[in-house]
């Protein structure tokens, strides 16, 4: 694993203005930053595998919320000694939440709520998004990946239940060998942006009605699980546990999800592509669907390898009706 990822994946699109919802700690390397990461959201969008109604949601004050301050290292300590560099943005361990890191050692953190995803069900048992527990043959080791379901396949023993859970970045997913998780992570084109954010104000019913803005769009992995889908032969893909953030400079979307990055096989769609939800009332931004009977958002970021990459946010109103709120492209 390459320290570019080891430290964070980045897609960032940076938005003109400081970033919403962070609070500082301004304590520096004499009286140290506050200590914690605070609350962990776990689940993930299952498309395949046995699903459960919901992932459990543990975490901090608020219902979920992530601590503000902290490093990450122990209590008194500037995030600098506890091994982050000046201007870093790294994540506080709960899939949604991120510090940066100040030149006096204090850290400035967002503190959102973190969206429950839907964890999976295995031999009875309900396990949270990104949870790993053992399989029931005493060898291998399975997750709830976004895909639902996934299992390492250890010579140990035989196991064919759900994806595959590599162990190893350097794991080839299907015949290539050189289709990897590190392949994965490695080649994503795009790393950072600066893209204007419009909002769509043409739509056939609830069109918006905010001022065009721009958007910071960040893509994070911190060492989660890789796991490899093969649906058919051909037609491998990585689901690879990453982080997202997706913020406006308006202050309408301030937004952390655990959620995961997918790079599907070259040859079959040569896209990386990241999704996520909230339900309705669940950002932590500003933005007023202004629509009867809102059911939730979702946002989505592709990149190709040619070096183009897409994104947009979409809303749900009249329970069903799924409309654009905005969306942005590189280039222009």
């Amino acid at each position: 694993m390459t320290s570019k990822w080891i430290a964070s994946l980045t897609l960032v699109m940076l938005a003109s203005g400081c970033d919403s919802g962070e609070q500082s700690s301004t304590s520096g390397g004499a009286a140290g930053s506050t200590g914690g990461t605070g609350g962990h959201s776990t689940g993930g969008a299952g498309t395949g595998g046995t699903t459960s109604g919901g992932g459990s949601h543990t975490g901090g004050q608020g219902g979920g919320g992530s601590a503000t301050g902290g490093s990450g290292g122990a209590a008194g300590g500037s995030c600098i000694d506890a091994g982050h560099m000046v201007g870093e943005r790294y994540p506080t361990g709960d899939g949604c939440n991120f510090c940066d890191c100040h030149a006096d050692g204090g850290v400035a953190c967002t503190d959102r709520p973190c969206p429950v995803q839907v964890g999976c069900t295995y031999n009875g048992v309900d396990h949270a998004y990104a949870e790993h527990f053992p399989a029931t043959d005493g060898c291998n080791e399975c997750v709830c990946a976004a895909s639902g379901l996934a299992c390492t396949r250890r010579d140990c023993a035989a196991s064919d239940e759900g994806a595959i859970l590599v162990e190893s970045l350097d794991t080839p997913c299907g015949p290539d060998p050189a289709f990897t998780g590190k392949s994965a992570l490695d080649g994503l084109p795009i790393s950072d942006l600066v893209v204007a954010f419009p909002y769509n104000k043409d739509g056939p019913i609830y069109p918006e009605v905010l001022p065009d803005t721009t958007v910071r769009v960040r893509v994070v992995y911190d060492g989660g699980f890789v796991v490899c889908r093969i649906p058919a032969p051909g037609q491998e893909a990585f689901d690879i546990e990453a982080s997202l953030e997706w913020i406006t400079a308006d202050g309408s979307f301030d937004e952390g999800f655990h959620t995961f990055l997918r790079r599907s096989y070259p040859n079959f769609v040569d896209q990386w592509t990241v999704y996520a939800s909230a339900p309705a009332g669940g950002l932590h931004g500003t933005f007023n669907p202004a629509c009867l009977d809102p059911n939730g958002f979702s946002f989505a970021v592709t990149a190709d390898v040619n070096g183009t990459a897409v994104g947009d946010v979409s809303k749900v109103c009249e329970t069903d009706i799924l409309l654009t709120v905005g969306a942005w492209s590189y280039p222009p």
